[in-house]
């Protein structure tokens, strides 16, 4: 009897777990977010035969009496990401759709003057695959009280445009790369509110259907 129990109870316990593993799995597919302990390369499904990848790395900067002090100037922290697809289709051209929004996890910087001039600032670029130069996407965004909540990255600098396209040649691969650059301020002004101050935030990529 006790080992009928023990079996029904063990074959519990293995149904539970690999239905975990098979919805955390098919989540894993469609959405990638970068931070200190994840995955920084994630396969994408698409509906046909192309395939598609992000990667990523978190984004973290930090002030202290060592890094940023009179004359040391300012202090910049540097991350990437990729949206890669792949045309493995018949069709002539294919089409990957994305979004790329940036989570602040944790920001407890503050303004150091009385004007608010902003000490922290974020700018995106962005280097389509088949264009010759980067685009800024965003440039100069204040973040310096921001100590939660989505950035979403359009697709050109001050626009309304949030979905990301790819487009592919048959047995093309094209990627898209960003480069997300934190930096603080040095300013001519008392910042030693600022020091040992953290920001932490982290990438998240989205497939999303093509409009």
């Amino acid at each position: 009897m006790d080992n009928r129990k023990n079996t029904i109870l063990l074959t519990v316990i293995a149904v539970a777990t690999l239905l975990v593993a098979v919805v955390g799995a098919t989540f894993a597919f469609f959405t990638a977010q970068g931070g200190e302990d994840v995955t920084k390369n994630i396969n994408v499904t698409t509906d046909t035969s192309d395939s598609a990848t992000f990667t990523l790395e978190p984004i973290t900067i930090t002030a202290n009496q060592t890094n940023f002090a009179q004359g040391k100037g300012d202090q910049t922290a540097v991350s990437t990401g990729t949206a890669s697809f792949t045309a493995n289709s018949t069709d002539a051209t294919s089409e990957f759709c994305y979004t790329l929004t940036i989570n602040v996890a944790s920001n407890d910087f503050e303004y150091t003057t009385e004007g608010n001039t902003p000490e922290l600032v974020l700018d995106v670029t962005k280097d389509a695959g088949t264009k010759t130069a980067p685009v800024n996407v965003i440039t100069a965004k204040d973040v310096t009280t921001q100590s939660a909540g989505v950035i979403q990255v359009p697709t050109t600098n001050g626009g309304s445009d949030y979905i990301h396209k790819i487009t592919a040649n048959t047995s093309q691969t094209v990627v898209d790369t960003f480069k997300i650059t934190l930096a603080f301020k040095n300013l001519d002004s008392d910042q030693n509110a600022n020091t040992n101050k953290t920001f932490s935030g982290t990438m998240t990529f989205s497939k999303v259907e093509c409009a």
